[in-house]
């Protein structure tokens, strides 16, 4: 969950009683989005067929902000898929994520009124008679909930409210999101059926706060040894299925905390606490937080990060990690047949595909795997090198070219983790020691 205190204030509209819960009305706004994107196109099409030479980065500029104001005002998986398109270079064009990107941090709050009705309605009792003291009005705000300031028994906590109907539309709004999708993402709609029923089922999981408050507790307690890495206490009693009740971390995002650090050292510390904590939980625990984006850590001036929101991780059983982890090996991909082996069980080629192309299948994932392992191997990485991302964007361009969506779909998530947490270190512009203790490559 994005939490910015600095986040730019919502319109008056957005932050009052009347956020899009119904089936019909959320449908509706969808379907003004459509129409929007398909004026663009209209309008970018037209202009070619009379011979001028339009900017397409306009047009993925246009169609960013038409979809991410839309979203935006959803809330809940609308806006959640906006961050994860923010984080999609491979599909999407740099203009269109960079617009995506304000889903990370610019999210207009509910009003104070309809949070107060949530949590009276979700836990039993007004917030007011449950606190020493509740700020009505939402300080920070995010995809799918908002976070008040509270005092209970002399401590101050944090208590995050979940939209109303988030939960309840989850799956109306991504049946509708399917629709839009291949204007957006270079792939038909059957590509990308099953990665769908993957972001459901996350989603689903996302909106349950019980659900949270679990992993939460787990991950602190697994990972309490990790030197650097702050959590917070939660409190089970003062949480429910749409409100969970947490202590509240003092501490600045990430532009600020940058903006503030003169001290590269102590930039590059807290990036290489975060780098650590994520490969315990990969290689240890065999479960990862699946959100690693800027808004949901919290940096302290001595180098500590406080690491929040738990909603979505994702679990690894044993065949899987063995699949995903064995590309780490580089004698993998030195055999071509042990290579077609390998890439058949991760979903990257398949049986129906042509002689010729499984052969371009095999050269561009090898390269693919080779470029985002490199870390890996020379242990030491600088990741905010141009020439990486410009190989990776290369690469990328002729994956996305085929408007098709390669590997199981068990690997989304995962994927999404360390495509976030490469993005995360490439903003802090640090060099990091990037060996595993606790890799081991699967035989």
């Amino acid at each position: 969950m994005a939490l910015d205190p600095n986040a730019p204030s919502a319109p008056d509209a957005a932050t009052q009683d009347q956020l899009p819960t119904s089936k019909v009305a959320r449908a509706s706004k969808f379907l003004q989005t459509g129409l929007k994107v398909g004026a663009n196109y209209a309008g970018y099409y037209a202009k070619k067929a009379v011979g001028a030479r339009p900017d397409r980065s306009e047009l993925d500029r246009t169609n960013a902000e038409d979809i991410f104001d839309s979203f935006a005002e959803l809330r809940g998986s609308a806006l959640k898929v906006a961050q994860m398109l923010s984080l999609d270079t491979v599909n999407l064009s740099e203009s269109f994520t960079s617009v995506m990107a304000k889903a990370q941090y610019s999210v207009p709050p509910m009003s104070a009124p309809l949070a107060i009705q949530v949590f009276t309605k979700s836990m039993g009792r007004d917030p007011l008679s449950v606190f020493d003291s509740f700020e009505p009005v939402a300080i920070k705000a995010a995809s799918m909930g908002q976070v008040h300031r509270a005092v209970y028994q002399g401590r101050p906590v944090a208590v995050k409210i979940q939209y109303p109907g988030v939960a309840d539309s989850i799956k109306s709004d991504l049946a509708i999101v399917k629709r839009l999708a291949p204007s957006i993402v270079k792939a038909s709609t059957a590509e990308m059926e099953p990665y769908f029923e993957e972001v459901q089922e996350k989603l689903l999981e996302e909106a349950d706060y019980r659900l949270e408050l679990q992993n939460s507790l787990a991950f602190a307690r697994d990972c309490a040894h990790i030197e650097g890495i702050v959590f917070a206490d939660y409190f089970p009693e003062l949480s429910s299925d749409r409100v969970l009740t947490m202590s509240w971390l003092d501490g600045r995002h990430l532009r600020d905390f940058i903006a503030a650090t003169p001290d590269r050292a102590t930039v590059t510390r807290a990036a290489q606490r975060i780098w650590n904590f994520y490969d315990f939980q990969t290689h240890v625990l065999h479960r990862v937080n699946a959100d690693p984006h800027p808004g949901n850590f919290l940096f302290f001036d001595d180098g500590r990060v406080g690491v929040l929101d738990f909603g979505c991780t994702k679990g690894m059983t044993p065949e899987l990690y063995a699949d995903y982890f064995r590309m780490a090996d580089p004698t993998v991909l030195h055999d071509r047949a042990t290579t077609l082996s390998a890439f058949h069980k991760l979903g990257i080629t398949r049986p129906t595909d042509t002689p010729e192309k499984t052969d371009w299948l095999i050269d561009i994932f090898t390269r693919l795997i080779r470029l985002v392992t490199r870390p890996l191997h020379q242990g030491s990485f600088y990741f905010n090198d141009p020439a990486f991302y410009q190989e990776a964007a290369e690469i990328g361009r002729e994956i996305a070219a085929t408007r098709e969506l390669r590997g199981n779909r068990e690997f989304l998530f995962i994927n999404r983790m360390f495509l976030g947490l490469f993005t995360l270190m490439q903003q802090m512009d640090v060099t990091l020691d990037t060996r595993s203790p606790h890799l081991r490559i699967p035989a």
